[in-house]
């Protein structure tokens, strides 16, 4: 995977955070996630990329961040199915803006993005394809840490 399919998710989520919520994310050193990897993220955003460029997709949180980032955003809600769907709204709404960027900054390539699934619960897995290495884009916000991969062929 070349450093022009990773550039533009992290220039485009380090936007995206500081435009919708008002602080820059500091991104961490990135690297190559190990399929069998266990993890601590409790939901997930993933989408699909086809065209010049095919892959996956992931943005992926702990609960605590994303009720922190409802409440920045204005959004309260005082019933828990209500809690679950705003956050699905809200991580669906954020790994489109930050795909969607990103494929612009990619200097004119045709790419498609597909629309948004979300994963929530506890040890959650995702299987990715094995053709291409999926790179982890760590971040670290005052309200906890989150990641960006990226599988891109």
């Amino acid at each position: 995977m070349r450093a022009e399919h990773i550039n533009p998710f992290l220039n485009a989520t380090i936007n995206m955070f500081q435009q919708m919520f008002g602080m820059t994310p500091d991104a961490l050193e990135p690297y190559v996630l190990e399929h069998s990897v266990k993890h601590r993220w409790e939901i997930s955003g993933i989408l699909g990329i086809t065209g010049e460029a095919r892959g996956l997709i992931a943005i992926r949180f702990h609960r605590a961040l994303t009720l922190k980032l409802l409440k920045k955003s204005g959004i309260t809600t005082t019933n828990p199915d209500d809690e679950d769907e705003m956050i699905n709204s809200m991580v669906g709404e954020l790994i489109n803006i930050v795909a969607g960027n990103a494929v612009s900054a990619m200097n004119g390539q045709s790419i498609d993005i597909s629309p948004p699934i979300i994963v929530q619960g506890e040890n959650h897995r995702l299987s990715w394809p094995k053709a291409e290495p999926t790179i982890c884009i760590p971040f670290r916000t005052p309200h906890g840490p989150f990641v960006v991969n990226v599988c891109i062929k």
